[in-house]
């Protein structure tokens, strides 16, 4: 019994709590398989409720349950085709199948939406950089950089974005290594 009062009083709080969706959505506190259970639940009770669908789909996604992940994301999308976060999570679900033409397209698409996200231009390098498009990932890493920059100056998401500037940094070293390796061997 005071197991299902604290599930209705958890659900209830994250029903009041208003909440941001931000790129790469994130569980926060809570391990993949309590938020994939709760995630579920507010689903059930608001079908429509798109932040939750994409955080459902970016948790199936870190457990590796691919196809699921892709149905949840792919019924966000038909509710709001523009959703950047579903863009960005469909394509890291592409980039985890090995399917890199369609991850860059989805990567594309979501930069499109919104291209002030530091994260998203990473995983697009990510993708052209498994594809063997150094340049390209290089560019990518490239732009990841600006928008980081123009983040961290207007105190935005500052301890994240620090680290995200150190993912970013030694992206862009490995790429620029891989170039000049291949630049060498020619």
């Amino acid at each position: 019994m005071v197991m299902k009062y604290f599930t209705f009083i958890c659900i209830l709080a994250f029903l009041v709590v208003p909440q941001v969706a931000s790129a790469h959505p994130e569980t926060g506190l809570l391990p993949d398989a309590i938020a994939e259970t709760e995630y579920k639940i507010v689903l059930e009770i608001n079908p429509k409720d798109i932040a939750t669908r994409t955080k459902l789909g970016m948790v199936l996604y870190r457990k590796n349950k691919l196809k699921e992940a892709e149905q949840q994301i792919v019924e966000a999308l038909r509710s709001a085709p523009q959703d950047f976060d579903a863009h960005d999570v469909m394509g890291l679900i592409r980039l985890k199948e090995k399917k890199l033409s369609e991850a860059i397209a989805w990567f594309q698409k979501a930069i499109a939406i919104k291209s002030e996200d530091t994260m998203v231009h990473h995983s697009l390098g990510l993708a052209f950089e498994q594809t063997g498009q150094y340049r390209e990932a290089e560019a990518s890493y490239r732009r990841g950089l600006e928008v980081n920059d123009r983040l961290l100056r207007k105190g935005t998401n500052r301890e994240k974005e620090k680290e995200r500037r150190n993912t970013l940094l030694s992206a862009l070293q490995g790429v620029q290594s891989r170039l000049k390796t291949s630049r060498g061997g020619i």
